[in-house]
């Protein structure tokens, strides 16, 4: 009997605990969250695509990147912030003119100046709030 109960008050507290658990939403992503999740998405399919050697698809993903820092940075009313982000764009672009020439190293490089770009941002500016 006391096994059976035992086991009966595991299985509610389990259930319970699940039911809360699934009830746990995360809050949703501020834009510029969304914005920043989604460049460091490209610089990660950058670098494991210059791995591989795949140019071509480090061309997409760069001139993806330098769309949206460019449209973004248009509309940045912080002076540092606009200029890093426009900043991003530019060295993107150079990205996809050296991928498009099958350019490793260029790329390598220019993907270290994005990276050292989104730290002088964070330093700089979201850090500091």
């Amino acid at each position: 009997m006391k096994k059976v109960l035992t086991l009966l008050s595991g299985a509610i507290f389990a259930t319970a605990f699940f039911a809360f658990a699934a009830g746990d939403v995360k809050p949703e992503l501020r834009p510029s969250q969304k914005l920043m999740q989604a460049r460091v998405a490209w610089l990660t399919a950058m670098s494991e695509n210059l791995v591989a050697n795949k140019f071509e698809a480090i061309t997409s993903d760069a001139d993806a990147l330098a769309t949206q820092t460019r449209k973004a940075g248009e509309n940045i009313p912080n002076p540092l912030g606009k200029e890093l982000t426009l900043a991003i764009s530019s060295i993107s672009n150079d990205i996809s003119v050296a991928a498009a020439k099958k350019d490793g190293e260029t790329v390598k490089i220019k993907l270290g100046e994005i990276k050292g770009k989104c730290g002088e941002c964070h330093a700089k500016i979201r850090n500091k709030k």
